[in-house]
């Protein structure tokens, strides 16, 4: 049953990726920026999150599940960073008069702000699939492991 959860999450999560980039380009017709800085919060959020079942597993003592949480949050982060650069993108734009360049010059920062989107909706992708075991089997710890005096807060 778990595994069968898995595989649709994974497919699910997939779709959403997908699907955020034909939101995008059909933002890139309207230029509307407000779903771009969602997007940053959103990323920054699940970035948040894994790195602190990430220092959670630290807490436990469980350095295995906590670097694959690390490398998740790092990839996380990293793509919320790239969305605030695709926001920067497309606001220089839409504020830029097409017969102001040349059309190739808009060619280009067309092709680099799908670049852009392209690497942060890989960098979530993956993300998730890092996180993705961690959320469906949870902590790997025993009942005593959550002792409050058998855990210590300080990593030691």
């Amino acid at each position: 049953m778990a595994k069968f959860n898995q595989v649709s999450l994974r497919i699910v999560i997939w779709l959403m990726g997908a699907g955020y980039l034909f939101i995008e380009a059909r933002e890139f017709v309207a230029t509307k920026q407000l779903s771009n800085i969602a997007i940053f919060a959103i990323l920054f959020i699940l970035a948040s999150y894994q790195s602190s079942v990430s220092r959670l597993y630290i807490s436990v003592k469980k350095f295995a599940p906590a670097c694959r949480c690390y490398r998740a949050s790092s990839l996380m982060f990293t793509a919320s960073l790239m969305a605030v650069f695709d926001a920067s993108l497309d606001f220089l734009k839409s504020s830029i008069s097409p017969e102001s360049l040349a059309p190739i010059a808009l060619t280009l920062l067309f092709i680099l702000g799908w670049s852009v989107n392209l690497t942060a909706v890989i960098f979530t992708l993956i993300s998730m699939e890092l996180f993705l075991p961690i959320i469906i089997s949870g902590p790997s710890t025993q009942p005593a492991d959550w002792d409050s005096n058998t855990v210590s807060n300080s990593g030691d």
